[in-house]
């Protein structure tokens, strides 16, 4: 039953690796296309823009020219007619260009906002400092235990277990590196606070602790230490 049961184990947390690396090998193709697209669409762009620059200069040149024809008394009504359906036509050029070259624009913009949402998901994310699974160690005593905590802007928020069939929540800050908790037990209701201070690397706690609670015969105060378990930084409550 044991052999059936790490079996079926082993090929759960297969399955799911399988189906982490076939999201990320999506996301990466879904990167690679976005990417190439981009190039496309900013070559085009380009080559839109010379072309727009080309005809808003013969769109300038075209109008100086029927200006021209309009005060000049040795060219005649045909001549500034023509020149006037030249103009027109370089005119309605531009135009189509300066429409397209926006359209390209835009499409270039959305472009690099899709690959950067790719880039992002696809970067590897880092623990905040405090979400995740923590084995907790209170002394004096040496009462093992666990918290499970999440980190919304400052706010701290969790559940716990602890050696002695404690249960309950946890809610607090982190402001800094600096770590406060309050423990809400399923029987005792709101029984203690926590004060730590984050390691460096994100992997340990420290502090200590005070009870709100007295006469229950236990100590009212002392040290507490955690350790983050691995594979856990990313675990919500």
């Amino acid at each position: 039953m044991g052999k059936v049961l790490m079996a079926l184990f082993l090929w759960v947390g297969g399955a799911a690796l399988a189906s982490g690396d076939a999201v990320s090998e999506g996301l990466r193709a879904d990167l690679a296309r976005e990417r190439r697209r981009l190039a496309t669409d900013a070559r085009v762009l380009a080559d839109t823009t010379r072309r727009l620059e080309t005809a808003l200069a013969q769109l300038s040149a075209a109008a100086r020219a029927v200006a021209e024809g309009a005060t000049r008394s040795d060219i005649g009504a045909e001549e500034v007619a023509r020149r006037e359906d030249t103009l027109n036509a370089t005119e309605q050029e531009a135009r189509m260009l300066l429409e397209r070259r926006r359209i390209l624009a835009d499409r270039v913009v959305e472009r690099r906002r899709s690959v950067a949402v790719l880039e992002t998901e696809l970067a590897p994310r880092k623990p905040d400092g405090v979400t995740g699974r923590w084995t907790i160690l209170l002394d004096p005593g040496e009462q093992k235990g666990s918290f499970r905590m999440a980190l919304d802007g400052t706010l701290v928020t969790g559940d716990y277990t602890l050696e002695g069939g404690y249960s309950g929540s946890l809610r607090g800050t982190l402001i800094n590196d600096r770590l406060k908790v309050e423990r809400v037990d399923s029987k005792l209701g709101f029984s203690t606070v926590y004060y730590g201070r984050i390691a460096r690397d994100g992997r340990t706690i420290a502090g200590t602790w005070e009870s709100t609670t007295f006469g229950t015969g236990g100590p009212g105060a002392g040290r507490w230490s955690a350790i983050r378990e691995e594979n856990a930084a990313d675990e919500n409550p």
